[in-house]
Formats: structure tokens, sequence, C-alpha cells
């Protein structure tokens, strides 16, 4: 998809009025994939970001979003955009004829639905969470994809924080299952093909009281379940939804998604979008946009081998065992020609944090003058001691000896959790106070 971009200054209302700055804008956290959707995971988040009056701290509202933690960059953004603003969701008619699942999701209330540019939101992503926001930012800039009556804009997004995040994919994705020959499919014997003959085991029963207490991969568009369940049934009551539409939401019976999923095998899903490919094709398209401040933590547990330029994890108790082999082998990856990494750039696509490698997780595009500012370690917490926050560009902090869940979501209470979230509060913080005295000095 092509967007075009809508200048911001046509839009009004750029500026919260002034009784909006009482209150601190609100975060999003979105999580990465298979996430559990589990709030608490993140750790004690209303505390965090809790009021101190005493140190003239405003609490922060925390709002949290559950898109199919296995679905594609695409259907993810769109469900985030209505679980805020609220509605029915609309993954638009030519991506669902395109890919054989209905136009219509589910109908949420919605968590903000004031969300606007006078009044937008700060956005943390983890993982693919940290792609999603960055997908949702272009579709909210795609003048005709969002109906206009919701007001999308990418300015609704005041800020863009990204955490271990795959901006430009990752080789861990070939590494488990996904084809670089052929994009968009999937070797058949391998994990990542297992794991989804599991998913589509778990959706076909669907079984209510087991999604409620663990994962809901919120694929009801795609009518993987035996049931004519709620999802289908809500579908099926629109008037804008024909019964051949239906009849296709219900034509994947379980021994083809076993054998062949139309989800899987094709390129709208989570797997695919974390491709080097997938990632190519949407940055080529995308771009920042100068009202919006971007950051990226950038996490790498391994080191070069001195003979070699592959990189290395250093084993220990603590780290899952998984990460440790994925990490061995994203380290010392053979790239194949389909994948056109620059030679300079490859020991920057071996240093990894067992999942991403670090070049990736820095920002969408290779460096340039004016698009990115690069620091080591974690942001300090003494307000603007080390960098001052600047619009449209990306500001990278990274962090060594990290694996990709040393700083969200696990959360264990550690020391470097505590300094990370502390600084992302302060940052807010700060940039708020930018945005509320542009306002109040009427600029």
């Amino acid at each position: 998809m092509s967007y075009e971009f809508e200048s911001s200054e046509n839009v009004d209302n750029r500026y919260p009025s002034s009784t909006s700055t009482a209150n601190a804008i609100p975060v999003v956290f979105v999580e990465g994939f298979l996430g559990p959707g589990v709030p608490e995971y993140w750790g004690p988040l209303k505390h965090i970001f809790a009021g101190n009056e005493e140190n003239n701290i405003k609490a922060r509202r925390c709002i949290f979003v559950k898109p199919g933690c296995g679905s594609s960059l695409h259907d993810r953004a769109v469900e985030i955009f209505y679980q805020l603003k609220g509605g029915r969701v609309d993954y638009g008619e030519a991506h669902a004829k395109d890919f054989g699942h209905v136009q219509y999701g589910r109908k949420y209330d919605g968590l903000y639905p004031e969300w606007s540019v006078g009044k937008p939101l700060h956005f943390i992503g983890h993982s693919l969470g940290g792609n999603t926001l960055w997908k949702l930012q272009q579709l909210l800039a795609a003048k005709d994809f969002f109906p206009p009556h919701l007001t999308p804009h990418p300015d609704m997004m005041y800020s863009l924080t990204t955490v271990s995040a795959p901006l430009r994919g990752s080789q861990g994705v070939y590494i488990l299952g996904s084809r670089h020959d052929v994009p968009g499919r999937v070797r058949p014997f391998s994990f990542g093909c297992w794991l989804a003959r599991c998913v589509h085991l778990y959706e076909y029963f669907d079984i209510k009281w087991l999604k409620n207490k663990f994962y809901d991969f919120n694929v009801d568009h795609w009518g993987f379940s035996y049931w004519n369940n709620n999802g289908i049934r809500e579908i099926g009551e629109l008037k804008t939804v024909t019964k051949q539409e239906e009849a296709t939401q219900r034509k994947y019976g379980l021994w083809r998604c076993l054998l062949e999923s139309p989800w899987l095998y094709s390129k709208d899903n989570a797997p695919y979008d974390m491709t080097i490919h997938a990632m190519e094709e949407l940055n080529e398209t995308s771009r920042t946009f100068s009202n919006t401040f971007y950051r990226s933590y950038v996490t790498s547990m391994t080191h070069v081998d001195p003979h070699t330029q592959y990189h290395y994890p250093q084993f220990s108790l603590s780290l899952r065992l998984p990460i440790y082999i994925l990490s061995r082998q994203i380290g010392r990856y053979q790239f194949p020609s389909s994948l056109s990494i620059p030679p300079s750039e490859l020991p920057e696509w071996y240093e990894n944090d067992g999942v991403c490698p670090v070049i990736s997780q820095r920002h969408p595009r290779s460096c340039a003058s004016g698009y990115c500012f690069h620091y080591q370690g974690l942001p300090p917490i003494d307000g603007l001691a080390k960098a001052k926050p600047r619009k449209g560009v990306w500001e990278v902090w990274e962090i060594k000896a990290t694996d990709h869940f040393s700083l969200v979501p696990s959360w264990k209470g550690t020391e470097m959790q505590l300094r990370f979230y502390e600084g992302y509060r302060k940052h807010l913080d700060i940039i708020d106070e930018l945005m509320f005295s542009k306002y109040e000095n009427g600029l």
C-alpha cells in the first residue's frame, strides 16, 4: 500500500485545551508476538505511573490494548485503532478480499473515544508491538483508509516508543520456518508450522473459558472456529455483510488448516511481517512525522567471536534456553542472496538479543544525517542531562547485556526494569511539558 500524507498544518485543535494541562497524556501499551494479553505481566503500571503531588508528578493513565497476538501488522494496527476509538473493526474491503477473510471483526466500546490530534496519546510497543505501532501511524496517514468521521491523522500519536522491536525484520523468523526464497510460505515440518497447527486446533475447538483465562488470538474474521461463535453471529448481524461473505468466513475446515493453513501460508500473519522481506516492503512506503517523538530501546546479549564476525551469547542459568539457542543461530546465520544485506552491515545483523538483531531494533531505515541520534545505556533519569527530545527523529538507546525480555514485558522487579520505567516516565513528562508550554505560550 502506498500512502498519501496530509500536512498537519491543515488540522485544527493541534494542542489540548487549557483544562487538559492538569492531566498527563495517557500511554498505550502494545504487546508483541504471542503476548498473553495480561497487563500485570508488564509490572505494576498503575503504581509506576501514579502521581506524586509532593514532587509535582501528574498521574498518567495506562491503557492496555489486545490486538491479535499472531495476526499481521495490518490487522493488529486496525484492531488497536477501533479498540481505542470504538466501533466495529473494519480491516478494509481490498485487504479482506486479497487475503480471504471477512472485512469486519469485533465491536468495541472504545477505551479512549476522544483520541484525536487535539487529544493525542503516547504509545509503547514491545517486539512486534513496536512494528505494529509503526504500521498504525502509516495507516493513520493514509487519507482513505479509516472513515473520515473518526478523524484519523498521524499526529494522534504524540510519541512512539519501541522496545526490542524488529523494525527491519529478523532472520530468526527464517530459522523457525519462514521461507526466504518464496516469501509468504513456510517449511511444512518447521517449528513455526507446527506452532501454527497448534493455534488452529486451539481456535477450532474455541473453548471460551480457556481463551478468557489464557490466549485469545482474536482471529474471528478468519472463521477457524467449529462453533458459530459470537464473532460470526455479530458479523452476520451487519447489514453491509452479505451471506456470501459469511460463507467465505466459514469455508476453512480443520483439515485444510492443518495441511496448508490459508492464514499461515499467506502474507497476512505475524511471522511473515517479522521477516526482512516484509519489513523492507513496509519501510519503502513509510516515513516519520514531524510532530511525533520517536524513541527505540535496543537490547543486545551477544559478543563477537575474535576469529570471525559471528556473534554468540554468554550462557547463563537465568537465560531461557530457547532464547539462548535462537541467539546462537541468529548470530551465525548464513544470509542467502535473496536477502540483500550489505557486507558492512553483517556484524550488526549478527549481534542480537535472542530474537532480534541489533541493527533492526534501532529504526526502520539505515542511519542518515538528521534521521537518528544514538546513545549508549539506559536514558538518564535526571531530566535533560544527556539528550533533549526532538520531534520527527529517532532517539536510539542501546543497552548491552540484555535479552529480548530483560526490559519488558516479563516483570521481575529488577533494578534495570525500575530504571527503564523511571526513565520512560520522565521522558513522557518532559515531552508533555513541551506540548503544554507551547500551547500556553500561544505558539
